[in-house]
């Protein structure tokens, strides 16, 4: 059945390809963006609601004349910062971003809204691969901590909400066109740099999600599933040591450098090491199961293949 659906984060990597996506399937689309000058001539809409999310009234208004039936969050959270330079939006901005999008859901009458989470809000716990039930990371350090708070923040008013259905997707590393791992993006030029070591001492393990896939799991979700929080991660949980070689060569860069930890963690900022050395994967078993979800790009190496036009030689 088709539905009314106002996509938040229309311009970012997950909802430029999501809206075409979704008006293949029927569905009327409003893309809410802050200018329309960022759509950049898409014709991928129906509608365009024009609000900041930090202003309450106008995003509740926007909504309003919008009547959706699904509000979908795909503003930048704090999976994008995964393996870049370490900075990300601020968190108390993001966590009051998610809360008047949310209200103004409710207020608009929607039935579901559908936001975006992260997995590498997730506790490192020894090797484990981590599922849905695993702790979150609320005491984490520093400034990481603070972004994980506002995400969990976030999950906690989208999950507890009487007043409508939430859905928390936790994206793995976002990875495709237009994102940090294309031609030009942040890890790309890391990595090329020779800025990104291996460090083999202690092997960090990272979830990888397509674009297409994160794209598809809302798909997945606009109607149908149950309300709670889903791992959208592929099938290949990677050791850095692992990941970072391949996609070095297929980049077309030098191989990635060895460092011990010692001198990982006097070279580079804190975040890094973390994600290089502790971070753990995580498990789509849930959406597997639940709504018999398959990711198009069942692994990170047959995805980095297809970004870079060939496999590793």
């Amino acid at each position: 059945m088709p539905l009314r659906v106002v996509v938040a984060g229309a311009t970012g990597v997950v909802g430029r390809t999501l809206l075409p996506l979704l008006r293949e399937r029927g569905h009327h689309v409003t893309a809410l963006v802050r200018r329309v000058d960022r759509l950049n001539g898409s014709t991928s809409f129906d509608d365009i609601a024009v609000a900041d999310l930090l202003d309450t009234e106008g995003v509740r208004r926007e909504l309003c004349r919008a009547a959706p039936d699904v509000v979908v969050d795909q503003t930048s959270g704090i999976g994008r910062t995964d393996l870049s330079d370490g900075r990300h939006r601020a968190a108390p901005s993001r966590e009051r971003a998610s809360k008047n999008l949310l209200d103004a859901a409710v207020a608009a009458g929607a039935k579901r809204i559908i936001g975006q989470s992260t997995t590498a809000a997730y506790r490192p716990h020894g090797h484990d691969v981590l599922d849905e039930e695993s702790p979150l990371w609320t005491d984490a350090p520093g400034c990481w901590g603070d972004a994980v708070r506002a995400q969990v923040a976030m999950e906690e008013a989208v999950l507890s909400c009487s007043d409508i259905e939430g859905v928390a997707l936790r994206y793995g590393n976002l990875y495709g066109p237009g994102t940090q791992y294309a031609p030009g993006g942040a890890v790309h030029s890391r990595v090329c740099g020779s800025e990104l070591p291996v460090v083999s001492e202690v092997v960090g393990l990272t979830s990888f999600t397509h674009v297409e896939d994160a794209a598809g799991a809302v798909l997945e979700l606009l109607a149908s599933g149950d309300p709670g929080a889903y791992n959208v991660v592929d099938n290949e949980p990677a050791e850095a040591t692992e990941w970072l070689p391949a996609y070095a060569r297929m980049a077309g860069g030098p191989a990635p450098v060895s460092l011990t930890l010692e001198q990982a963690r006097a070279q580079l900022d804190w975040l890094t090491v973390h994600q290089l050395t502790e971070q753990r994967g995580a498990t789509n078993f849930r959406l597997r199961e639940t709504l018999g979800w398959r990711p198009k790009w069942p692994s990170w190496r047959e995805g980095f293949a297809d970004l870079f036009g060939h496999w590793p030689g």
